[in-house]
């Protein structure tokens, strides 16, 4: 096989007791678009920052045009011709559109500063040149027309644009993209499909993450597969789209278990409802009018495609984002506008993403830290964390043991018995099974199903939809926003229209 344009050799980068890439290799041909997928925690973005400088491999080689780039710091290998973009908009929102290109010129651009001041003609003919190219770039984008405005006055598909924009500024040869797509309309989405064409069409070699995978299929030459921080497929689209393992890891592996399930009647009063929620986040109109219930002990799940809205479901419950519209009522109450602090003290807990550890706290001190938001005395707070011991035995063997040492397992039981120790009449949990290996999603679940059967009330968001889909008494499948779906598992567990739910994104 030819070198590539970028050589990413049997690369690891580990995070305490999670392996985020796990010994990967691929490499990027000049002038493809190459797409690299994968659900939740795969290690996607993990593999982006060992390739820009963010993160040093533990081991193994990234090597672009022949040279070793994994030891430099993300501004050499700026300089060198590799620009990204973020999940997260990096962007100057008080600037104008043409002062943020600008300031990414800079990098690769510095004229020395005492020689500006004393060659003040030559120091504006430079700043003029920079502003040339600039408009170059924003005309390439579409946002020419908009180059003076606030950045912060542009619409959310404008301000992606712009970011790419940034990065074109530093005339990279291979552009990394990641989710650039993400919480765009259907007609920004064409827009950025056309501009990554145009920019392959001149040469642009292109390295592409991203959740809508109608739209991967169709603009990439070649496609990667990460689950579990390990490369399990790479070919083209077709390749792709119909090899089973991968769609196995975008649907999740059963578990072995049959849990038994409590069976809706219709007419149970429910304990939380939420009506028509619409939240926003980052500009994003991420959830677009939400409807659920959850009834009093039973355990109803979430599920759907990255991007879909599930964490921002929950956050927005918790009182982490509020609403712009729509009803939430807990217990008869309306709890809209509440803040995340009262919600907790009036029974319901969020279990986060990533867990929400504090990585220099002992397993104990994070139990009582989960105790805050009780009222109990402490005798009954000690007596609740020998109950988590109980029921978490490896958690009692690590109590003087610093959470961030902690396996991944053990942090995420961890999570969960910190989020019991404030007694909740509502736990939600936001996808426990995240980075897990499959015996310990197990263990997970079954901890899970002990709460429910002592009448604990949960409310779980889960991407691995065949092992939720075996603990719910209730599913709903949330598509871009929306709930599009949902019913008894054992009616939804062969239902196509969950596959294509994760697999088509938009």
């Amino acid at each position: 096989m030819s070198a590539g344009l970028l050589e990413f050799e049997r690369v690891t980068k580990s995070f305490g007791g999670v392996v985020a890439v796990n010994d990967n290799s691929f490499q990027i041909e000049p002038g493809r678009v190459v797409s690299l997928i994968g659900p939740n925690g795969a290690g996607k973005t993990s593999a982006f920052n060992c390739i820009t400088g963010a993160y040093t491999p533990d081991s193994g080689e990234v090597r672009f045009q022949g040279r070793k780039i994994h030891r430099m710091k993300p501004n050499q290998i700026a300089t060198m011709g590799i620009a990204r973009t973020f999940q997260n908009l990096q962007i100057f929102h008080n600037m104008s559109v043409l002062e943020n290109v600008m300031v990414s010129l800079a990098i690769t651009r510095r004229p020395h500063i005492l020689a500006s001041m004393l060659k003040f003609a030559s120091a504006r003919a430079r700043e003029e040149e920079a502003r040339k190219l600039a408009m170059e770039k924003l005309g390439l984008v579409g946002l020419s027309h908009l180059a003076d405005h606030p950045a912060k006055d542009l619409s959310f598909g404008e301000q992606r644009l712009l970011e790419v924009a940034r990065a074109l500024a530093l005339e990279p040869k291979l552009l990394l993209l990641d989710e650039p797509m993400a919480g765009m309309s259907r007609e920004e989405v064409a827009r950025m499909v056309d501009l990554i064409r145009r920019l392959k069409a001149e040469g642009l070699s292109i390295f592409l993450i991203e959740h809508d995978l109608s739209t991967v299929m169709e603009i990439s030459d070649k496609i990667i597969v990460l689950e579990f921080g390990s490369k399990i497929a790479e070919g083209t689209p077709e390749e792709i789209s119909q090899n089973q393992r991968v769609i196995e890891a975008y649907l999740g592996r059963d578990v072995e278990k049959n849990y038994e399930r409590k069976h809706r009647s219709g007419n149970e009063e429910p304990v939380l409802q939420v009506e028509d929620l619409h939240t926003f986040r980052g500009g994003i109109h991420a959830l677009k009018g939400a409807s659920l219930k959850v009834n009093k002990g039973e355990l109803a799940v979430i599920i759907g495609a990255n991007g879909a809205g599930k964490s921002t479901l929950l956050g927005t419950i918790a009182g982490l984002y509020p609403p712009k519209e729509g009803r939430i009522t807990f217990q008869k109450q309306n709890i809209t506008q509440l803040p995340a602090e009262k919600l907790a003290r009036q029974g319901i807990n969020l279990v986060p993403e990533r867990r929400g550890m504090f990585p220099e706290l002992t397993v104990e001190e994070s139990l009582r830290l989960g105790a805050y938001a009780s009222r109990e005395g402490k005798k009954r707070i000690a007596e609740d964390i020998e109950n988590m011991y109980e029921m978490f035995p490896r958690l009692k063997e690590r109590r003087k043991q610093l959470s961030g040492t902690l396996s991944g397992g053990e942090q995420q039981m961890l999570a969960i018995a910190r989020g019991l120790m404030s007694r909740p009449d509502v736990l939600m949990l936001d996808e426990p099974s995240l980075g897990l290996a499959p015996m310990i999603v197990e263990e997970i679940f079954d901890k899970l199903y002990q709460l429910k059967k002592m009448g604990m009330t949960i409310l779980l968001v889960e991407q691995n939809a065949r092992a939720a889909m075996k603990i719910a008494d209730y599913v709903y499948v949330l598509e871009n926003g929306r709930i599009k779906l949902e019913g008894d598992p054992d009616q939804l567990m062969h239902d196509e229209r969950i596959q294509l739910a994760y697999l088509r994104g938009h």
